[in-house]
């Protein structure tokens, strides 16, 4: 009756206002632990996302997503590898900070840090004293006492191009991060890493992105003039690219003595040039014969009967290509001719199809087929390989491949992701040095590709997003509205 009294004074009861506090307290306490929750679990998954890169990749192309090469690179390590960004992490490259978080993810063998030069100049100095000249936004991997700078500009495919007033400009168009990183990481962590030599003084026509391929692929790469240098002792292979000029007597017996213990040799011999008598003659004693029949294909081609598209032969190097669709383009190759000479075992790797035919290329003046042109297929890559005993007293297998073709590793074909021609270099290496981690890891294209709309897309793009996305939210609302006012 007290309280009664009390609220019909409109005085409220010291209880019930203590009650009302209580509840007051009760539920800012519970909205505080919500929020506290709501911010836990957020911080959780933002590290969690960070360190285990729980991000999707709706990039074109899926720039970020590191390649199953690099995955097999990572899984073989058995030292911390340590990738230092030269720059504070506020101001470092966001496309960079994406790629090496994705590695410190995929792997608890890397560590990643963030360093100011300008804040650390011992560093450079450190650095500088090794002949490792660091620069702002670079990336020093490290593993142990061995270390590999990598500047910003070699993560970057550009562009450059000249105007009127001789002025350059450059333009981003890929991201070579993965590939130098993946490279990097090998190269210090000491795996085992293959030499191959370029052979130099006969006018050769080795492309600046051959070299590039085989160097980022885990091989060591070096160039040498036979009769002038010596040949490192970790190669196992030697690459003649094009030349234009024959080898000596004296060259060939440097090849050849190479070769005795147990060497590989990568021949691509340059179809314009008639004849190279010793070089020619070497191939020759491995049961390959350059003839001078310029291949063309009528139907199985790229622009022009001269650019073939070859089918594979029985060989250990197209076991990657049975199992992986992908063709290759060879832009005017010679035609071989296969024999086992001296005890040497030869095969057809590359092969033009039965369609194809074959005109003397000196006496060539039509790309046309006529009656006197010789009928495929040919032979336009093979091997020829011996048994040798190595080392360590065992048999083992050196190799020879020959191809009369030079164009096939030019730029525009060892780039393009959707042929084969960069992977048949690298399995060829693969099978002479018997290295297995090959890196052939392309560049991620940053470059974007315009949207064409026709017009009818574009009205009907228009009548949704304008028309009948507005208007249906309108009549939901108006629905919603008139069921609850009835209710």
């Amino acid at each position: 009756m007290e309280h009664q009294r009390r609220a019909n004074r409109g005085v409220i009861p010291e209880e019930v206002q203590r009650q009302a506090r209580k509840e007051s307290t009760l539920q800012i306490t519970c909205l505080l632990l919500s929020i506290a929750v709501i911010i836990g679990i957020y911080s959780m998954i933002s590290a969690a996302t960070d360190r285990f890169s729980w991000k999707l990749d709706l990039t074109e192309g899926q720039v970020f997503r590191l390649t199953d090469t690099t995955k097999s690179v990572l899984s073989e390590l058995n030292d911390t590898v340590t990738f230092t960004y030269c720059n504070d992490r506020s101001d470092a490259d966001t496309n960079l900070k994406e790629v090496l978080s994705r590695y410190a993810a995929a792997s608890p063998k890397i560590d990643v840090s963030y360093v100011d030069l300008d804040a650390n100049p011992a560093m450079v100095e450190e650095y500088g004293q090794k002949d490792i000249a660091l620069s702002s936004d670079g990336i020093l991997v490290t593993c142990g006492i061995q270390s590999r700078f990598i500047s910003w500009s070699e993560l970057y495919e550009m562009r450059t191009a000249s105007s009127g007033d001789e002025n350059q400009s450059y333009s981003i168009t890929g991201l070579k991060a993965e590939t130098m990183l993946t490279s990097a990481i090998v190269a210090v962590s000491e795996q085992d890493c293959p030499g191959v030599a370029f052979t130099a003084g006969h006018s050769e026509d080795d492309s600046e992105t051959l070299r590039n391929l085989v160097a980022n692929s885990n091989y060591e790469v070096s160039q040498v003039v036979l009769g002038v240098e010596e040949l490192n002792e970790n190669v196992e292979a030697i690459i003649i690219a094009g030349a234009k000029r024959d080898f000596s007597d004296a060259e060939l017996e440097i090849l050849d003595a190479f070769m005795a213990r147990g060497g590989n040799l990568c021949i691509f011999r340059d179809p314009e040039i008639n004849s190279l008598p010793n070089l020619d003659g070497y191939l020759a004693d491995w049961g390959i014969s350059v003839t001078d029949q310029i291949v063309l294909e009528p139907q199985q081609q790229m622009d022009s009967p001269l650019n073939i598209i070859p089918n594979f032969g029985v060989s250990m190097i197209n076991v990657y290509f049975s199992e992986h669709s992908t063709y290759l383009v060879l832009p005017e190759c010679r035609a071989l001719e296969l024999s086992n000479a001296n005890a040497s075992i030869t095969n057809a790797v590359l092969r033009s199809t039965s369609a194809s035919y074959a005109k003397g290329f000196s006496s060539m003046s039509s790309l046309m087929q006529s009656a006197e042109d010789a009928s495929g297929p040919f032979t336009v890559a093979a091997t020829g390989e011996r048994s040798f005993t190595n080392g360590d007293g065992e048999n083992d297998t050196q190799y020879v491949f020959a191809a009369a073709c030079t164009g096939f590793y030019q730029e525009r074909y060892l780039k393009t992701e959707s042929l084969g021609n960069a992977d048949l270099v690298l399995q060829v290496l693969s099978q002479m040095t018997d290295n297995e981690v090959t890196l052939n890891i392309p560049t991620k294209n940053l470059t974007a590709d315009s949207l064409s709309l026709t017009r009818t897309t574009i009205i009907l793009f228009g009548a949704f997003f304008v028309v009948l996305l507005p208007l249906s939210l309108l009549l939901i609302g108006l629905w919603v509205f008139l069921k609850r006012r009835h209710s």
